[in-house]
Formats: C-alpha cells, sequence, structure tokens
C-alpha cells in the first residue's frame, strides 16, 4: 500500500516538475517571513514560539526601515546582518551622504547578493524626515490596531473526554479533562510608528475550563503589555509582561535564542534589552516594568518582575497555607485534571536586575546582573546527575559581555558567574575570509554547577555542564551553489539525565543550496549527531554509556510554476544506530502545492506525505504551512500517510480568514497517543480556524 503511494507521489512530483517554466512568483509579505522563519525551524526538533520573531519583522515588512535614516541597532534588529555589514553600510552612507537606490548595496563592502535579497523587503530609501512630535491624537488617528481569534480542535474522541459515571470520577478524579476539547486564542494587538505598542493575549488549552469551574475569568492563560519608546533620554519604557535578554544568553535570557542553524555563520545572539511581550509560554517571561535610559554612549536598564509560577509541590503548610517545598518548577502551562491545578501559581517569582551598556559604533560592552527569589524553596529529588543544579530559594548571577569589530572581524563573547560562584564562558568570532567565504567559531566553557534561571546560551542542551567549539563555514564556490556547513564538538563532564558517566557529542552539517533562478531552488542536507547515552542491559550495576547517532539526509525542491503556482517537494531519509545494533530506518516523501487564485483574493496550500519509520527513533521533523502566529513541526513516525489543506481568504479590505485541516492516517496502529490523549483508531484529524480583523 505505502509503495504505491510512493509511486503516485513521484508521478505527481515529475508532472509538476517538467512544467515549472517561466514566471517569477510575487510572494506575500507572509511567505517571506514563513521561509525565514521556516529556516531556522527546521533544525529544531520540537514546536517552538517563533511569535516574537514573526512579529519583529511583520513589522518591518510593514514599516521598511529607510536606509538613509536607520541606525546601527535598527538594522541589527534585523537578525539577517553580521556587525561588519551594518557597519559598512552606515560608512558607505557616511561618504556618499545617503543613498540614492536600493541597488547601491550591491557597492557596500561584505554583503553578496543573497543577503541584499534577504533584506530587500525590510528596506527601503527615502529621503530623510524631520523627527515629529508625539501627539496623542495622531496616535488615535493613525495607529493601526489587528484582532485575532482562534479555534481549534482534535475531532477525534479522546480518552480524557470519554464519558463516565460521577462515581468512577469522585474515585479517580484525574481521569478525566475538566475542560471541553476545544483550544481558544485571542490577541489583541496596537501600535503607532515606533513610538507605541499595547496588546493583550489570552489563551485556552485542549481540555481547560472556559468561563467555569477554575477559570470563571475566561482564559487560562492572559497577558497584557504596553511599550512607549523615544521619549528624551528614555530609549523604552515597559509596563506589564516582558522579556528581558542582555549579552550572549548566559546571564539573562528570557524567550527563544537562536542556536545551531542552516545559517551556519549568524551564531551571534541579538540582544534587544526588554522588550513587549506578547506569546503564550505561560512561565518564561517577566510581569512587571522596566526601563532603559540613555546618557551619550551609556545605555541603563532597570527591570522588575513579580508573577506566580506552576510548581510541584512536596510540603504544604496548613496553619497558615503556604507552601513550603517544591521539587520542580512546571513549564507545561496545561492545567487540565485537579492535578494540574494544584500546580498551577504555586509559588511566587520575583525577580530584579539591569544591565549598563556601553556604545560606539565598533565596540560595546555590557554589565548584566539579576536576582531571583521565590517564597518556597526548590528541594528536588536528589540524583547523581543533578545534585549540582539550582536548589534553594535564591540565585544571583552576573556578566559581562562584549561585542566589537576590528578589521572586519566581529568579536563577541560573555563571561557569568552564578551566586555559587561557578563559571560559564562563551567567546567567538565571524568573519569574512575572501567575499566567497565566510567563517564562524565559537568556544563555550559552562560549569557544571553553574545555574542561571533565565539562561539561554549558545548550547547542544542547556547552559551548565557543557564544553564546546563550534565551526561555521558559508561558501558560494561558483555561479548558483552555496554551502552551508558547520562542525560542533562538545562534552559533558559531569553526569546527565540517562547518561551515567561523562560524555561527549559531535554533529555534522552540509547543506547546498542551488539557485539558478528565482523560478527553481534546491537543495541537499546532511547532519550528524554522535553523542552518548546509558546502554541497555539486564545488570544491576550501573550501566556503561555508548555511542548513538542519529543520521538524517534530505532534498528539498521549490519550483515557482507560474505567479498563481508553487510547488515543494522533499525526500528525507532518517538513520538511528545504537551501538553495535541494527540501524532504525526511516524516510519521509512529500509535495506541497501552494495556489494563489489569480481573481480571487484567496491561496491554498496543500500538503500530501507518506512516512515509514521502524521506531519513535528515527522520527523526522517537518514545517508545516499554518495559520498566522501558529506554528507546527510535528514529528512523522510509524507508517502512514499525512496530508493537511490551508486556506486564506481576504474576505474584505480588512478581514482575513485562515481555515486549516490536517489529518493523519496510520497504516500500523489502531491507538493513537496515551494517557488521556489516547485515540482508539488509526486516524488523527485537526482543524484550525482564525479571523484577523485590521482597524
Amino acid at each position: 500500500m505505502i509503495k504505491k503511494y510512493i509511486k503516485l507521489t513521484f508521478v505527481i512530483i515529475f508532472i509538476f516538475t517538467t512544467n515549472y517554466l517561466f514566471a517569477q512568483n510575487e510572494q506575500t509579505k507572509q511567505d517571506i517571513i514563513e521561509n525565514y522563519v521556516q529556516q531556522l525551524a527546521e533544525n529544531s526538533d520540537e514546536e517552538l514560539d517563533y511569535t516574537t520573531l514573526f512579529d519583529d519583522l511583520m513589522y518591518y515588512i510593514n514599516n521598511p526601515l529607510n536606509l538613509n535614516e536607520a541606525s546601527y541597532a535598527d538594522l541589527m534588529k534585523l537578525q539577517i546582518l553580521t556587525p561588519y555589514q551594518i557597519l559598512n553600510i552606515l560608512n558607505y552612507r557616511k561618504r556618499n551622504k545617503q543613498f540614492v537606490s536600493i541597488y547601491e548595496l550591491q557597492l557596500v563592502k561584505g554583503i553578496n547578493k543573497e543577503q541584499i535579497y534577504s533584506i530587500l523587503p525590510f528596506i527601503t530609501v527615502g529621503k530623510t524626515k524631520e523627527k515629529q512630535k508625539f501627539k496623542f491624537k495622531n496616535m488615535v488617528k493613525y495607529g493601526s490596531n489587528q484582532v485575532f481569534m482562534r479555534y481549534q480542535q482534535v475531532l477525534e474522541q479522546q480518552k480524557g473526554y470519554l464519558p463516565i459515571t460521577d462515581s468512577a470520577l469522585a474515585a479517580n478524579p484525574n481521569s478525566r479533562y475538566l475542560g471541553s476539547p476545544q483550544k481558544y486564542y485571542f490577541r489583541y494587538k496596537f501600535h503607532y510608528k515606533k513610538k507605541v505598542f499595547w496588546g493583550f493575549t489570552g489563551e485556552k488549552d485542549p481540555g481547560e475550563e472556559f468561563f467555569k469551574g477554575s477559570q470563571k475569568q475566561g482564559f487560562d492563560f492572559s497577558s497584557a503589555h504596553l511599550q512607549i519608546n523615544d521619549i528624551g533620554p528614555v530609549k523604552k519604557i515597559i509596563l506589564g509582561d516582558f522579556q528581558a535578554q542582555f549579552g550572549q544568553g548566559l546571564t539573562m535570557w528570557s524567550g527563544m535564542g537562536f542556536g545551531k542553524s542552516s545559517f551556519t555563520t549568524n551564531i551571534l545572539k541579538i540582544p534587544r534589552g526588554i522588550r513587549k511581550y506578547s506569546s503564550t509560554n505561560e512561565n518564561l517571561f517577566m510581569r512587571g516594568g522596566g526601563a532603559t535610559v540613555r546618557f551619550k554612549n551609556l545605555d541603563f536598564t532597570a527591570f522588575v518582575s513579580k508573577k506566580k509560577i506552576d510548581a510541584n509541590i512536596s510540603v504544604f503548610d496548613t496553619l497558615d497555607n503556604d507552601v513550603r517545598e517544591v521539587t520542580s518548577f512546571q513549564s507545561t502551562g496545561y492545567h487540565r485534571t485537579p492535578n494540574e491545578l494544584a500546580d498551577k501559581h504555586a509559588i511566587s517569582e520575583f525577580i530584579a536586575g539591569g544591565d549598563l551598556t556601553y556604545n560606539t559604533r565598533y565596540f560595546k560592552t555590557g554589565l548584566t546582573f539579576v536576582n531571583f527569589k521565590y517564597d518556597a524553596d526548590l528541594n528536588k529529588n536528589i540524583q547523581p546527575y543533578n545534585q549540582f543544579d539550582f536548589m534553594g530559594n535564591q540565585n544571583f548571577n552576573v556578566g559581562i559581555n562584549y561585542l566589537f569589530t576590528y578589521k572586519g572581524i566581529n568579536f563577541f563573547g560573555e563571561e557569568a558567574m552564578s551566586q555559587n560562584k561557578s563559571m560559564a564562558f562563551v567567546n567567538g568570532a565571524s568573519f569574512q575570509l575572501i567575499p566567497q567565504v565566510s567563517l564562524a567559531v565559537l568556544h563555550r566553557n559552562y560549569n557544571k554547577s553553574y545555574n542561571a534561571l533565565y539562561a539561554n546560551g549558545f548550547a547542544e542542551s542547556k547552559t551548565q555542564n557543557e564544553k564546546g567549539f563550534y565551526l561555521g563555514a558559508e561558501i558560494f564556490p561558483v555561479k548558483y551553489w552555496k554551502i552551508s556547513a558547520y562542525y560542533d564538538s562538545y562534552s559533558f563532564n559531569w553526569l546527565k539525565f540517562l547518561t551515567n558517566a561523562p560524555s561527549t557529542g559531535i554533529d555534522y552539517f552540509v547543506q547546498a543550496d542551488y539557485d539558478a533562478s528565482h523560478n527553481v531552488k534546491m537543495y541537499f542536507k546532511f547532519k550528524q549527531e554522535i553523542k552518548q547515552k546509558n546502554k541497555t542491559t539486564d545488570a544491576v550495576a550501573i550501566n556503561p554509556v555508548e555511542d548513538y547517532s542519529n543520521l538524517k539526509f534530505r532534498y528539498n525542491i521549490n519550483f515557482t510554476v507560474s505567479k498563481s503556482l508553487t510547488l515543494k517537494s522533499r525526500i528525507e531519509i532518517s538513520n538511528y544506530t545504537i551501538g553495535n545494533n541494527n540501524p532504525e530506518k526511516g524516510y519521509l516523501v512529500y509535495q506541497d502545492i501552494i495556489y494563489q487564485f489569480p481573481k480571487l483574493p484567496m491561496r491554498v496550500s496543500l500538503r500530501y506525505a507518506i512516512f515509514d519509520t521502524d521506531t519513535y527513533n528515527a522520527r523526522i521533523y517537518a514545517y508545516e504551512n499554518d495559520v498566522l502566529y501558529a506554528f507546527s513541526i510535528p514529528a512523522y513516525y510509524s507508517k502512514g500517510i499525512r496530508t493537511y489543506a490551508l486556506i486564506k481568504y481576504k474576505l474584505t479590505k480588512n478581514i482575513d480568514m485562515w481555515l486549516r485541516y490536517a489529518i493523519t492516517k496510520f497504516a500500523d496502529k489502531d491507538l493513537i497517543g496515551s494517557n488521556l490523549d489516547e485515540i482508539q483508531g488509526s486516524t488523527k484529524s485537526e482543524v484550525k480556524v482564525q479571523f484577523k480583523f485590521k482597524f
């Protein structure tokens, strides 16, 4: 059965690819951003929230940066150009007074054709304008308002929602979800130029109650923010929910931080300081306020946060009704059963910190400090691998970071210390060896007892118990071809979960991109990870560690058939090997069809995928098109077929609608999922509906 579908898929690919010719596709704004996010997401083995990145890029695609006005900080926010390239743009503008045409970027040293194409949607060239005074009536009149409303649901009956008698539920209250299977999402956002931003986000997860029981007020998670920029010496002031990102992520970096990706030389983290938060991660953000003030070349940021967080309670004082100890902090954000509700907002987290940064055109250095305080002790179940983790109710971190450019080389790094005097270091450099070759190197050393609760440094696992060396390269060997590669070698000097001894690992990555025209793009990708974990034996003694290898090969090709039709085809093979055991193999083949109706404001994205893996270890991840501000990177495993259809329709000038239906049919399963998410059958399907209102 599966072989027949594979043959059919190749026939479809062949028919379409023989007719790929002709016109260039005019990508929509969302397409451009989705392609960029996809390249970052393709190396991830989990569904991350890219809302903040999407927001940033969407803002600049709707409000392009004027190259004749943009500052160093403005261009850094695009997260596409290196500091060296930005300095060359600014120096070119200084020498020539201003840019006359956007195509003058070809004359800027250190920027190649591909990078110019990457930033074109986010920049423009125009006359410099005098700064206008802020007027409240102009904000009300010209401000942009957007409202998003989303509904989604798994259509098959899951165990957690099955009927149950009152007596059976009373005997086992955690055997069913308290709420309905629907997921609801609401978001309102407002912005006026670069001056004022405010918004509200609400989310109800499947299984959570809504306007009843534990959630009589509605959404299980609610978030709001207000951000005002550039009021005299005050660069930024924020109230409500926000993120804090400084240095290279060793001291303080809430939210997502990019690591290894197909952008092999873009390893420099671009800190944004304090900034508004509008995503739906229910724990990894700040709630309170902060401000950044500039005095000539000095930026001083201070922030404070206090919020309730989820935790597993182990000791509860019934006399004063206080939590005394918890065994772990929870980050799932799910509150669907009595047990999960018991963990919700179990303890308070207080965070206060700041950053002092000295800025010049070629040099930047900063001092970051942050203090954490909890109203209960974290007392983990001590195991050999976690005995150096954070325990107690207070921690302090301080770090020094730097970034400077010298003769075309970008040097960067951060050195940090936690309250227990353990250290973490990261240092790196990126540079253009010749116009066709760019390199990046990075060394990291994170002590096994370094504890930073909101750290997100460059790492294979986390900012603790890791040493490593990374080398990345980007090469343009001949016309139309680009080679991206990295080598990352790392070691863990202490034990890890499921690894009862110090261990090592190596990552290899090579990707060859071919781009002869805007109509045909393809790439070949090879990636292998070799790590160590416990050997599975029947012996009572401590298991020895052994190597395991995860190898993947991918061929991807995109065709622009016409202005209306785009085709995307992929073949991916995985090979997972533990020790001397036989390899666990898998493959994924899919065909995407994206069609923009010429005379209708409607676009349809379709996927037909076939997958077959021996085990879950050989699973393959693939990015899927989704509704705006939803990101889907599911694992394809076992044997079966997955298809989805996504329709975007512009109902009016100010109202957009998305409809998505996805279905997976397994050929070797009659039971999907586990515990309360269990589905009796071989099919799982999901529907999403979203509306956007702009006014």
